[in-house]
């Protein structure tokens, strides 16, 4: 059944600082870090003092006194410690996302999860459970969602028009740009808007032939340097929009003598590409442009949750699971438990582990799926299957990382086989681990897939968790699982 079955490469000397560029796709200048890490102080100290708030006005209408304030601090100030890691490290690896307030939002929701499953884990770890108060931390947790989304969104966007609203007050601008240039009037536009006392504008022939760059080159740096003199503290601006590579390092090159910061404020195309990763690779550098789904950092958290919650899991659930395994043997003659060959991760093969629920246990070259009213399935097998409870026994599984709480379902050995013949890129969706739930699941492809195109969807949906997966997924999808088995939808 399957459930859940140093120096730039324009010249030395020349800067280009985000916060100075126009915007672009949405980047906003409260990803600066003038503005992320005061961002961060602030969503600390705002954590830190809801955590004891809400310890202390739980205690005493609880129980009706204060109890011990220092721990409610003391777990306030570790909360904010691990949130601020978490979304420091979310807003490096998606600096684009951090820059939106969906984005922002949307992180610090996942990072506030995270944070309390981590202190959940260390907590059942060093078995210091009891010196929390569940009600407390509970209470924490709920106050903390608006909270944090709100902080994060909000306190980024006052502090950048705090910080850069008055930027450039005094400063007089000049601005070299090719003739005709779309991005003049924008960057004119945003200078002044931040305070600029003047802003001058040259405009020069960037298309001019080989013969006449050299003329125009010196009347273009003849009118920037009389402008310097007269007017005001300040910088220049160089717009290289449709202006070639060699031109721009020659007119930086020909403003070396004047004392003023120079700026390069590159085409919109290369500009998308500021707020992505960048690697050195040697005397190069490498622009990330599609990222890896999940980083290491992720991918660590993502098992310690699956650890966390297959463990605990299986502790809370033990008398029933073994009452599942009596019912079982008194019901038909068998085993309990049905061992069959999956493919994991990197095709890597494994026996994944469920209930017994049909009077078959197929594990050879053919391996039919179970079809609705199917005379194999057993009556105690019909139940465990509406209510997806022959699943759990994979929580063995999860522990021994042969799969996770969220993936593609692995298939039958066979049904690989099949179906890599019949399906491009099939095997791409063992880049990870397969899981107990996925996308394809609470996306309504659960159950028998009769034809190749039912197939072909699941498989589609595969894929695209594989190339999107991250922790924020896999809790969204973990919730969905939830009323995916309530509403039984193809359970048989």
């Amino acid at each position: 059944m399957g459930f859940i079955g140093g120096n730039e490469s324009s010249g030395e000397g020349v800067r280009i600082p985000l916060h100075t560029l126009p915007r672009v796709r949405g980047l906003d200048i409260s990803t600066d870090e003038a503005v992320a890490l005061p961002a961060l102080l602030i969503d600390g100290l705002v954590i830190f003092l809801l955590g004891a708030l809400t310890g202390t006005a739980y205690q005493i209408f609880a129980f009706g006194n204060l109890g011990a304030p220092s721990i409610y601090a003391g777990t306030g100030l570790i909360v904010a410690i691990v949130f601020c890691g978490a979304t420091r490290v979310m807003s490096s690896a998606h600096p684009v996302g951090a820059s939106r307030d969906v984005g922002r939002a949307r992180s610090a929701l996942t990072a506030w999860v995270m944070t309390f499953l981590v202190l959940i884990l260390v907590a059942f770890s060093l078995r210091i459970g009891t010196v929390f108060s569940r009600g407390a931390i509970f209470s924490f947790f709920l106050a903390g969602i608006p909270v944090v989304a709100a902080t994060r969104v909000y306190v980024p966007r006052f502090l950048a028009r705090t910080l850069y609203a008055n930027a450039y007050r005094g400063s007089e601008i000049i601005i070299a740009a090719a003739r005709g240039s779309s991005a003049l009037p924008q960057i004119s536009q945003e200078l002044r808007a931040r305070g600029c006392a003047g802003v001058h504008t040259i405009e020069f022939d960037a298309d001019c032939g080989g013969v006449e760059w050299p003329m125009e080159r010196q009347r273009l740096l003849k009118r920037l340097i009389d402008t310097a003199r007269v007017a005001g503290p300040g910088e220049f601006y160089l717009l290289s929009a449709a202006v070639p590579h060699e031109r721009v390092l020659s007119i930086q090159s020909g403003l070396r003598l004047v004392p003023r910061a120079v700026y390069i404020v590159p085409s919109d195309a290369v500009a998308g590409l500021f707020g992505l990763p960048i690697r050195r690779v040697g005397h190069s550098i490498a622009v990330e442009t599609q990222r890896v789904p999940m980083s290491s950092l992720a991918r660590a958290v993502k098992r310690a949750i699956d650890i966390a919650v297959a463990a605990s899991a299986l502790l809370f659930l033990a008398p029933a699971l073994l009452l599942i395994a009596a019912i079982i043997k008194l019901d038909s003659s068998g085993p309990a438990f049905f061992r069959q060959r999956r493919n994991g991760y990197r095709g890597h093969e494994f026996r994944i582990i469920k209930f017994r629920t049909m009077s078959v246990l197929e594990d050879g070259e053919i391996v039919t799926q179970t079809r609705r009213d199917d005379q194999r399935v057993t009556r105690v097998g019909r139940w465990l299957r509406k209510t997806s409870f022959d699943e759990l026994p994979q929580l063995l599984n999860i522990l021994r990382g042969e799969m996770s709480l969220v993936g593609p379902r692995p298939h039958a050995v066979a049904h690989d086989e099949l179906y890599a013949k019949l399906i491009e890129n099939y095997e791409l969706r063992q880049h990870v681990k397969p899981g107990v739930t996925g996308w394809a699941q609470v996306n309504g492809l659960r159950g028998e897939t009769p034809t190749i195109d039912l197939m072909f969807r699941r498989i589609e949906f595969d894929l695209w968790y594989a190339a999107n997966s991250s922790v924020s997924l896999d809790l969204q999808i973990l919730v969905r699982t939830v009323f995916t088995v309530l509403r039984q939808i193809n359970a048989y």
